[in-house]
C-alpha cells in the first residue's frame, strides 16, 4: 500500500492564499489457499462446504486479488481582510474531487493431484468472483467568517456536494452551515466581578450543519444489474431480488449543537461540554415489497432516525512544578439514537452471523429474535427433560404479543414469538488518560471503557453447539446437562446474547528525550509502548470490542469469526536532524 500526497501553497496577491493538495492511496492485496488431498478431506471452498468423499474433489486451491486506487484533489482559496478597527473578515472558497476504482477477483478449484497447488490444475474449477467498481465524489463551497474583537465569531457556509452513485437528477445536493461563539470572559464585567481570579476563560457556542451520505449505496446500486452465469454452453442473465431506483438520493443529516469551553485556576482545570441533536432523513434502505412485482425488495429513501447525546471532556493538572507535571484527562460520551419512522414498523437485515433490525421507536441495529419462555417469577420454563423452552403465543405486532400455555403441561404453545433481545448501542463510553512528566522522562497510561452494550456472539453458539465446548456440549456428554439440551435451545436466538461491556488498559507508554546530542541531531527520543494490554470484561468470546460488520453503521456488535484486537508492543526511535 502506498499513501502519498503533494501540497502547493501560493500567495498571488496580498491577503489571499491559494492551497492545492493531491493525495493518492494505492492498495494491492494477493492471497492464496492450498489444502492438499487426503483420503477423506473437508473440502471448504469459498462458499463453505462439507465433508467430501469424492476423490475427484479431494484437495482445494484458491487465489484472490484485491486492488483499489484512490486519488483526491482539493483546492481552497482564502481571503483575509480587516474591516475597520475591530472587525476581521475571512472568505473561503473551495472545490474537491475524489475518484476511486477497485477490482476484486477470486478463483478456486477442487480435486488436486499430488504436488499441484494452482487452480488451473484442479479437476473441478468452481464459479469465481469478479467484482469491479468506479465512482467519483465532488463538492464546492463558499464560507464567510467574521471575527469581532477576538471574542465574537460568526461563520456561515453553503456547500454543493455530488456523487456518481446517485441518479443525475438527485446526485447534487445543497447543504448549509451556521455557527457562532462568544467569549464571555473577555467582557469588562468579568474582571469587575472578580471572576478572572479563578475563572480564566469561558466561551459559549452554537452550530447548525447539514451533510449527506455520498457513499450510502454501491457504485451501481441504482441500476437493475443482471448476473451472468453459464447455461448449456450459453450465457444466462439472472435478475437480482432487489429492485433498483434510479431516483434514489443521498440521506440528509441535520445537526444542532450547543456547548461551552471553560478554564479555571490558570489552566489547572479545563472543561468542555457539548450537547447535540441530530436527525437523519431519507434513509437509504432496501425494504420488502410484494413479490408479485417480480422482486422481493426495493432500494429507496424511506424512514428517519435521530441521535441525541452529550460529550464531556475534563482536564486536570493536579501537580505542576519546575521538573514534574501530572495531567489527567477524562472523556465521557453518551448517545441515544432512535428510529423515528420506518416502513411497516420493522425492517430486518440478515447476515451470515445473525440479523439486525430497524424497529420504530428503538435504537438502530437492535437484535430482534426468538427468546426464552419464563414464568411469572422470571424463571425459565423447562420441559420434563429440563430443557428451556422457546416462548410462543400470538404475535400482534413487532413489539406486541400474547403468550400461550398448554393447559395440561404448562409449556408454551402457538407461534414462536420475537422481540428485542439485545442492543449493540452502549449506554456510555469513556476514556481516562494519565500523563506524568519528570524532566525528560514521560509516562502515559490510558484506559477506555464501554458500558451497557450487547454482543451477538455467534461464535459462542457455534463452539457450544457443534464443537466440543466445555460449557454446554461437553457437559451434555458428561451427563451434567440433559440429553438434547443443545438442540433444544439452538434455535432460541436470545442464547447468542452476551455482555459486551469492558474496561481496557488501552495503552502504556514510556519515553525519554535526550534532547540535542550534537550539531547534526537536534533531538533523540526513545519510546516503549504497549497497546490493548488488559481487558476487564465478562465476555464469553475472545474480545468484546468486535464487529463482523466492519465499519457498517447498521451491523454492529456481531462476533462471527472475528480476529480479536491484538496486544502489541512497539519500540520507537525518533530522531530530528
Amino acid at each position: 500500500r502506498v499513501i502519498s500526497s503533494l501540497g502547493l501553497k501560493l500567495k498571488p496577491f496580498r491577503d489571499f492564499t491559494l492551497d492545492y493538495t493531491m493525495g493518492i492511496d494505492n492498495l494491492t492485496q494477493n492471497g492464496q489457499t492450498y489444502i492438499p488431498p487426503y483420503a477423506y478431506n473437508a473440502s471448504p471452498g469459498f462458499w463453505g462446504g462439507g465433508l467430501s468423499l469424492d476423490p475427484t474433489l479431494n484437495g482445494y486451491a484458491s487465489t484472490g486479488n484485491n486492488q483499489q486506487f484512490l486519488i483526491n484533489h482539493e483546492i481552497n482559496g482564502t481571503l483575509n481582510k480587516k474591516i475597520g478597527k475591530d472587525l476581521v473578515s475571512t472568505t473561503q472558497v473551495g472545490y474537491s474531487l475524489q475518484y476511486e476504482k477497485g477490482t476484486y477477483s477470486v478463483l478456486q478449484g477442487r480435486g488436486m493431484a499430488p504436488l499441484v497447488q494452482t487452480v488451473q490444475g484442479a479437476s473441478t474449477v468452481l464459479p469465481g468472483i469478479d467484482n469491479r467498481f468506479e465512482y467519483s465524489i465532488w463538492g464546492g463551497y463558499v464560507q464567510q467568517n467574521f471575527k469581532f474583537r477576538n471574542k465574537l465569531f460568526l461563520t456561515g457556509a453553503v456547500r454543493m456536494d455530488g456523487s456518481s452513485v446517485f441518479g443525475e437528477d438527485q446526485r447534487n445536493q445543497l447543504y448549509l452551515k451556521l455557527s457562532g461563539s462568544y467569549v464571555l470572559s473577555d467582557e469588562g464585567f468579568w474582571a469587575k466581578a472578580g471572576l478572572d481570579k479563578w475563572w480564566d476563560f469561558m466561551k459559549i457556542r452554537a452550530a447548525y450543519g447539514e451533510s449527506g451520505n455520498l457513499t450510502g449505496i454501491g457504485a451501481y446500486s441504482r441500476f437493475n444489474t443482471y448476473n451472468a452465469s453459464p447455461l448449456v454452453g450459453r450465457t444466462a442473465l439472472n435478475s437480482p431480488g432487489q429492485l433498483a431506483n434510479e431516483n434514489v438520493k443521498p440521506e440528509t443529516q441535520r445537526e444542532f449543537e450547543i456547548g461551552t469551553d471553560m478554564s479555571f485556576l490558570q489552566g489547572r482545570i479545563t472543561l468542555t461540554f457539548n450537547w447535540y441533536n441530530k436527525r437523519v432523513e431519507d434513509l437509504l434502505i432496501s425494504r420488502f415489497i410484494n413479490p408479485s412485482q417480480g422482486y422481493t425488495s426495493l432500494l429507496g429513501n424511506v424512514g428517519s432516525l435521530s441521535n441525541k447525546g452529550i460529550e464531556v471532556a475534563l482536564g486536570l493538572n493536579p501537580v505542576r512544578t519546575k521538573n514534574f507535571s501530572w495531567n489527567v484527562d477524562l472523556i465521557y460520551n453518551r448517545n441515544r439514537n432512535r428510529v423515528e419512522d420506518i416502513p411497516q414498523g420493522l425492517i430486518q437485515f440478515n447476515n451470515p452471523a445473525g440479523s439486525v433490525s430497524l424497529l420504530r421507536g428503538y435504537p438502530v441495529g437492535v437484535f430482534y429474535g426468538f427468546f426464552f419462555a419464563k414464568d411469572a417469577n422470571g424463571n425459565e420454563i423447562k420441559n420434563t427433560s429440563g430443557i428451556p423452552q422457546q416462548e410462543r403465543g400470538t404475535q400482534i405486532s413487532p413489539t406486541e404479543y400474547t403468550t400461550q400455555r398448554d393447559p395440561n403441561t404448562g409449556l408454551p404453545t402457538g407461534t414462536p414469538l420475537r422481540r428485542v433481545i439485545g442492543d449493540p448501542n452502549p449506554d456510555w463510553t469513556g476514556t481516562l488518560v494519565n500523563t506524568l512528566t519528570w524532566k525528560r522522562l514521560n509516562f502515559r497510561l490510558q484506559f477506555d471503557a464501554v458500558q451497557g452494550v450487547d454482543i451477538w456472539n455467534a461464535d459462542f453458539r457455534t463452539r457450544q453447539g457443534v464443537g466440543n465446548g466445555r460449557e454446554f456440549a461437553q457437559l451434555e456428554h458428561e451427563g451434567k446437562l440433559p440429553r438434547g439440551y443443545i438442540s433444544g435451545i439452538y434455535a432460541i436466538e436470545e442464547w447468542r446474547m452476551d455482555d459486551g461491556s469492558f474496561v481496557k488498559l488501552r495503552e502504556m507508554a514510556l519515553s525519554y528525550s535526550f534532547g540535542r546530542l550534537n550539531k547534526a541531531i537536534s533531538d533523540l527520543t526513545l519510546t516503549f509502548a504497549g497497546r490493548n494490554l488488559i481487558s476487564w470484561d465478562n465476555y464469553k468470546g475472545f474480545d468484546p470490542e468486535t464487529n463482523a460488520g466492519g465499519g457498517s453503521t447498521l451491523v454492529r456488535g456481531v462476533d462471527f469469526g472475528n480476529v480479536p484486537i491484538p496486544r502489541t508492543f512497539a519500540f520507537t526511535i525518533n530522531a530530528k536532524f
